[in-house]
């Protein structure tokens, strides 16, 4: 096994230089620095380069297996390993808001909503296409809840790999429009979940262009999935 403090794995000083960004960030903390994006995403970078030393400590990232008979590993992914079929059924069977909602309401049927959200927002087939994928990471990660999402940089920092994966395994190319628009599709229409799965939380129902209920929960949410990436020709 390797030491963390060992340079010979051809990455000198690596150790010492994340201590001290390690410092550095606590010390911008201490001093009343905001957690702003920037700070964040220094964070989370750090803490996926320290995954990666352990990970290389302890003979490299473990691969996972997939519905269809393949392996693939997470933190480490290889965008030819991504298969559609296996997010359309990963994510099916993966419930939104840890199983805590009004009932089952899986992840893929949250993305078919996102998808069709951004396309009547008059958003660009890829953006379209981003909108149905925007959570496709969780088919290997699992769903982690925005709340304690915060505050977890190491899975963060694995998210973003794994998304960047899933773009290359598309060739999905997005302005910066594209991202946009998704992100405030994909925010409304968790606000609007949320107010149908726990109404007790005095929530209000934002304004949508397609509202989600038009899709019946007793569909096939696989099924709704892999159709919806027919239609964007993503299969």
């Amino acid at each position: 096994m390797v030491s963390l403090d060992d340079d010979s794995d051809g990455s000198p000083g690596e150790r010492r230089r994340l201590e001290d960004e390690v410092a550095g960030l606590a010390q911008a903390l201490r001093e009343g620095a905001e957690p702003d994006a920037e700070l964040r995403r220094q964070t989370e970078s750090v803490v996926g380069r320290l995954q990666d030393l352990l990970a290389e400590a302890n003979g490299g990232h473990a691969a996972i297996d997939t519905r269809s008979g393949g392996t693939i590993t997470p933190l480490e992914p290889d965008p030819d390993r991504i298969d559609l079929a296996d997010v359309a059924h990963a994510l099916a069977n993966l419930s939104r808001f840890t199983g805590q909602g009004k009932y089952f309401y899986s992840v893929a049927r949250h993305s078919v909503h996102v998808s069709r959200e951004v396309e009547a927002r008059g958003g660009s087939r890829a953006a379209q296409r981003w909108g149905l994928l925007h959570d496709a990471s969780e088919a290997y990660l699992s769903d982690v809840p925005a709340p304690v999402k915060r505050s977890l940089p190491g899975y963060t920092s694995a998210e973003t790999r794994l998304q960047t994966a899933v773009r290359n395994a598309v060739g999905l190319e997005l302005t910066a429009a594209d991202e946009r628009l998704v992100d405030a599709a994909d925010a409304e229409i968790g606000r609007y979940e949320l107010a149908v799965h726990f109404p007790n939380g005095e929530r209000e129902k934002p304004d949508l262009e397609l509202v989600p209920d038009d899709i019946d929960r007793e569909d096939d949410a696989k099924v709704l999935f892999l159709e919806r990436a027919t239609k964007l020709n993503l299969d």
